[in-house]
């Protein structure tokens, strides 16, 4: 994956040498690091509450103002809701005693991730040059998440690794992706970035033939929706315009 990544960069440096961005749209390989905050809807919103979401893609954009990107982004949160996993584990003040006849902190967290490619369109009605302005943009992909069990030490014989797959609610479906935000590129090629609305949902499906708090499988259809605020930090490739005249 990185040798891809350096050859897609290398690739690309060479194939921009004299675009100018403030006069023109250009063609505009790029890499982008993104941060996320969503609020679960739909069926998340019985399971899990606000997450923060990291995004890495590569893409470009092409002279007609269109992009096209393929993205994985890392879902990471504490506020799972869904405590029944454990409560069978738990005695009557809350806590799970270990292995040593002493009480054991664990913590929940929801982990998952969203591959997907994207493609859109930025529409030049303001912004410092017309390679910026609204950008709207759709996606598909998959998504896959579940409930990640950490307990204090490992003292824990109902939670060692072997076990945990027996609690973790893994879910995996198909995505859909909207986007409505703004994109900026400035003329100095060193301020670049987009912030919008992120609309994205799930048509997933629990793929565990047991978990152990229902006594039985767990493979129920739902519809899980992300509903939040993307912000991106833009690295394009591209290199400076070759100057006009030379001295000696």
């Amino acid at each position: 994956m990185n040798k891809f990544i350096i050859l897609f960069l290398v690739f690309c440096s060479n194939v921009l040498i004299g675009q100018n961005i403030k006069d023109s749209v250009i063609f505009c390989p790029m890499v982008k690091f993104s941060l996320a905050v969503q609020s679960p809807k739909g069926d998340f919103s019985e399971d899990f509450g606000l997450n923060t979401n990291i995004g890495f893609l590569i893409g470009l954009k092409n002279k007609k103002n269109q992009t096209f990107e393929f993205n994985y982004n890392f879902i990471h949160s504490q506020n799972v809701k869904t405590n029944s996993v454990i409560n069978h584990l738990t005695n009557s003040q809350g806590w799970i005693i270990n292995q040593n006849g002493e009480e054991n902190l664990i913590v929940l967290y929801h982990r998952g991730g969203l591959i997907s490619f994207d493609f859109g369109k930025i529409y030049n009605q303001f912004g410092p040059n017309v390679n910026s302005g609204i950008f709207f943009k759709g996606g598909v992909g998959t998504m896959y998440y579940k409930i990640r069990i950490e307990n204090q030490d490992n003292l824990i014989p109902q939670l060692s690794k072997e076990y945990l797959k027996y609690y973790d609610r893994l879910t995996v479906g198909f995505l859909l992706k909207q986007y409505l935000g703004y994109h900026h590129m400035s003329n100095n090629r060193l301020i670049n970035f987009n912030i919008g609305i992120e609309l994205i949902e799930g048509f997933n499906k629990g793929l565990r033939d047991y978990q152990i708090d229902l006594m039985g499988p767990y493979t129920e259809n739902r519809l899980d929706i992300y509903l939040g605020i993307r912000a991106g930090w833009i690295f394009p490739v591209l290199r400076k315009e070759p100057k006009e005249f030379y001295y000696n």
